[in-house]
């Protein structure tokens, strides 16, 4: 009886070990699985070889908001480096070399990425591997073609025109002219076929956005993939759009509220019904915008009485810079700054990326032109209270 006992303790016991081995077999594989499962995880991986630099770092950098933040970087060996990582989607990224002034910029995606390029002439860096990167480097240099080309005109405008030769001054122009709608016309084209990639919607960022109105950028954008939709860049088109098309001509105002030089809150709706009101970007820093303050300032003297009114809005951000031009310029009209540069929330309100920029808003407050620059803010004063 004791012998059958044993033989069956035995039995169990060897039982219980071969489940408890299956078990810690089965959570080696699970761990193996989630190991492969992560290492097959799409990843980018960028091998450089720069020609002409032994050592140093390089940088991989973004932009956000004008600065470039830098995201990681790696020792440079024998002119080799190697960057890797794991991207969401399809972004613009640059290279920085260490002592150098240049740089090396690419739509970084998920892919094995080569960079062969000489520190001495980087404009002729080749880069294989991301189709997005080939295609902006098609881009870049039909531009830099356009950009030469307006830099030649530009010097024979120049001399032309010292040299008092008005028909030829006029000729350039012309020339000039019909070169911009032509590269207007290649970036237009060149984002339609890339349209179902993220180089096109980039591409429309960085020159398409700031330069069509609403309704044009608006069928662009349209025509964009829908696997793009959460692009930054398509955020970016499709958040212009929406701001533009709210503050377009025929809308009515935004009200913002910001404080003036005394640093007491100012809203803008406390001007609005009884005047036309001109809100005027600018800042201190800002030659066109200094250029431009004659101008308003004898307009004001001229209609300030007859109900028209200017909404000063500074992109300063230095206060003593912002008051010392209002008393240089002979600024008379309200003014008002949250002091944060190109992050004026004013601006991002009425979709401001350049100044002098000024919005008409008429008593009902409807908003009912933009840019008056010059003569055509006289003639449109003029229109309004003959």
């Amino acid at each position: 009886m004791f012998g059958k006992l044993l033989v069956v303790t035995i039995n169990l016991f060897s039982n219980n070990y071969k489940l408890i081995t299956m078990k810690k077999l089965f959570y080696v594989f699970f761990a193996l699985v989630l190991m492969y499962a992560c290492s097959s995880e799409p990843q980018y991986k960028i091998k450089g070889n720069i020609q002409g630099i032994k050592s140093g770092t390089a940088y991989l950098q973004k932009v956000e908001q004008r600065n470039y933040i830098t995201i990681d970087s790696v020792a440079i060996s024998n002119g080799k480096f190697v960057f890797k990582g794991v991207i969401e989607e399809p972004d613009f990224r640059i290279i920085k070399l260490a002592d150098t002034l240049g740089d090396i910029p690419l739509i970084l995606e998920n892919s094995q990425i080569t960079i062969e390029a000489n520190v001495d002439s980087l404009q002729g860096t080749v880069v294989t591997g991301s189709e997005n990167t080939t295609k902006y480097y098609e881009f870049d240099k039909a531009n830099i073609n356009y950009e030469m080309q307006f830099r030649n005109l530009y010097n024979e405008y120049m001399q032309a025109n010292m040299s008092g030769d008005g028909a030829k001054v006029k000729e350039i122009e012309t020339t000039y002219e019909q070169l911009e709608n032509e590269q207007m016309d290649y970036i237009k084209q060149f984002v339609k076929n890339n349209s179902n990639m993220v180089v096109g919607p980039f591409i429309a960022a960085q020159y398409l956005m700031m330069q069509m109105e609403y309704q044009e950028l608006d069928e662009i954008a349209k025509g964009f993939n829908p696997s793009l939709s959460t692009s930054r860049f398509v955020v970016m088109i499709n958040d212009r759009i929406e701001t533009m098309r709210r503050v377009a001509i025929g809308q009515p105002y935004t009200d913002f509220t910001l404080n003036d030089t005394t640093g007491n809150p100012v809203s803008l709706s406390s001007y609005i019904g009884q005047k036309y009101v001109l809100i005027d970007f600018w800042a201190a820093w800002c030659s066109p915008c200094r250029h431009e303050n004659p101008t308003l300032v004898a307009n004001y003297a001229k209609y300030k009485n007859k109900g028209f009114e200017i909404f000063g809005v500074s992109f300063d951000k230095s206060r003593d810079a912002w008051i010392k031009a209002i008393h240089d310029d002979g600024i008379t009209w309200p003014q008002v700054s949250d002091l944060k540069y190109w992050e004026c929330e004013a601006g991002k309100l009425y979709g401001v990326r350049g100044i002098p920029h000024n919005v008409l808003i008429d008593k009902d407050g409807i908003i009912i032109a933009k840019n008056l620059r010059g003569d055509e803010l006289g003639a449109k004063l003029e229109e309004l209270f003959k």
